[in-house]
Order: C-alpha cells, then sequence, then structure tokens
C-alpha cells in the first residue's frame, strides 16, 4: 500500500498523548503541532487510527496542498483534483475552512469557492455534481489556510471519534469523550479492577 498523508485534530493539550497512538497504530513522519498531529502511513494505518485512537477527534486525508494568494489560487488547487476518483457524485458534501491569518477577506466565500470547484469538476469529469448537505453530508472536506499554503483533506472518520460509541441514550455530555479520555490518560489512570476497601 503506497503511504498517504493524514492529519489528526485533538483538544488542545493532548499533542503528544495523540502521537503515542498514532505511532502505536503504525504511523510514520509523526509531528505534533497545537491542536493536532500530521503524520503519514498506509491506508491501515488510517483505519486503525480511527478505530483505536480515544485521543482523535477525527482523521483528515491530505488530497492537495499549494501556494496561493488569492480565492481563484484556491480554485484552482481544488479544480485541479481528480474528485471523481474519490467519491462518487451521488454522494453529498459540505466544506469546512479553518485559517490561521489566512489574508483572503471571507471565509464564507472561499467555501463557497471550494464547493463551486469540486461541483465544476464533477461536472467536467462525470456530467453530474453533488448535492451539498450541511446537517449530515456523506463526504466533508476541509480547506486549511495559512498565511501562504492551502491544504485539502478528507475527512476519513465521519462522525467526530468522540461519537463513535454505541449509546442507549443521547444526552449531551458535560465533556467531549476524546478530552476525558486524554485526562484519564494524563493521571496515569488505566483500566483495570477497582482499588479494594480498607
Amino acid at each position: 500500500m503506497s503511504r498517504q498523508h493524514y492529519f489528526a485534530p485533538c483538544p488542545r493539550g493532548l499533542e503528544d498523548l495523540l502521537a503515542q497512538d498514532l505511532a502505536e497504530c503504525g504511523g510514520q513522519d509523526v509531528r505534533p503541532v497545537p491542536g493536532g498531529v500530521g503524520f503519514s502511513g498506509d491506508w491501515e494505518c488510517c483505519y486503525r487510527v480511527n478505530l483505536e485512537s480515544r485521543i482523535a477527534t477525527r482523521v483528515l486525508w491530505r488530497v492537495a496542498t499549494g501556494s496561493y494568494r488569492s480565492e481563484d489560487d484556491v480554485y484552482r488547487l481544488v479544480r485541479g483534483i481528480d474528485w471523481n476518483r474519490l467519491f462518487d457524485p451521488a454522494r453529498s458534501i459540505r466544506v469546512y475552512v479553518t485559517a490561521i491569518r489566512a489574508p483572503l477577506k471571507s471565509l464564507d466565500f472561499i467555501t463557497l469557492r471550494v464547493k463551486d470547484a469540486v461541483c465544476d469538476r464533477f461536472r467536467a469529469d462525470a456530467g453530474r455534481r453533488p448535492d451539498v448537505n450541511t446537517a449530515e453530508p456523506d463526504v466533508r472536506i476541509h480547506l486549511f489556510l495559512t498565511a501562504e499554503e492551502a491544504t485539502i483533506y478528507v475527512d476519513t472518520s465521519g462522525e467526530p471519534l468522540y461519537l463513535r460509541g454505541q449509546k442507549a441514550a443521547k444526552v449531551a455530555a458535560p465533556q467531549k469523550e476524546n478530552l476525558a479520555a486524554g485526562i484519564l490518560r494524563l493521571t496515569g489512570w488505566s483500566p483495570g479492577p477497582p482499588p479494594a476497601d480498607h
């Protein structure tokens, strides 16, 4: 299997714990940064992180990266991706944008431009385009912008990983499960029998 590049976001302060998870799952080139960890690996590694990590929020697969100076540059980068090879246009999409010191005037506008680029490429290649579903999309596309670089990811996780457990009742937890798992790991706790009464 060929090596792919990924980014796994996590709660701030838990990056080193997540880096341990990724290494245990076979991740290579593990690079913690504030808010997550970049890594590389084959698809089996990606699947294992999605199944086994209690710290990752999701696993994003990097499909393109490039420098940019304007919305048109980002549009060209996104339209240059062979989206029809990645998923079927019958699947719905949603675009998410995160930016740090990006020079663009409007993140809402660049979100629309990314959506247009995906749909325009699908129209050209497949003769049809995916629908947008902001509530429950089949495919989540993430754009991350720094001051000079744009990176496009496809979410391999779907719902956030802290929602993957089967629960009889759906209620708002006082804190997200991956944050709680990280706090427990930081204390040194591990599963086992409860302490004996004295």
